[in-house]
């Protein structure tokens, strides 16, 4: 019996795009999730293993909140720097396309993180 490969690869892209596309769009949501929530999240675990005093769990909520603060401008640091030697090495006829894809970077992480 001839097995109708065209319909079974086709079958089978329609789930590749199908998947990867959910996978892009979950993935971005659970980190999303995970950052903003990951303080929290630490600090539970921290509680249910080490049994912290109400006075520990806030405490430790504000030295883990205030690392996350720390490390967000780290990263904004590094992408800025990152981003001014990439256009330092572009022609400025790149360089206006390029800013504008940055603009459009920074909007759509700036809705993303609900700014």
């Amino acid at each position: 019996m001839k097995l109708p490969w065209k319909y079974i690869g086709i079958s089978f892209l329609i789930g590749l795009f199908l998947g990867g596309s959910v996978g892009l769009y979950g993935g971005r949501k659970i980190e999303q999730r995970w950052t903003k929530k990951s303080p929290e999240m630490f600090l539970k675990r921290l509680d249910n293993n080490l049994h912290l005093t109400d006075a520990q769990k806030t405490q430790l909520l504000a030295v883990l909140n205030a690392r996350r603060d720390k490390m967000t401008a780290y990263e904004d640091q590094v992408r800025q720097e990152t981003r001014k030697e990439i256009r330092d090495h572009l022609i400025p006829a790149q360089q206006g396309p390029f800013d504008a894809i940055v603009a459009r970077h920074d909007a759509e992480r700036r809705k993303r993180e609900g700014h």
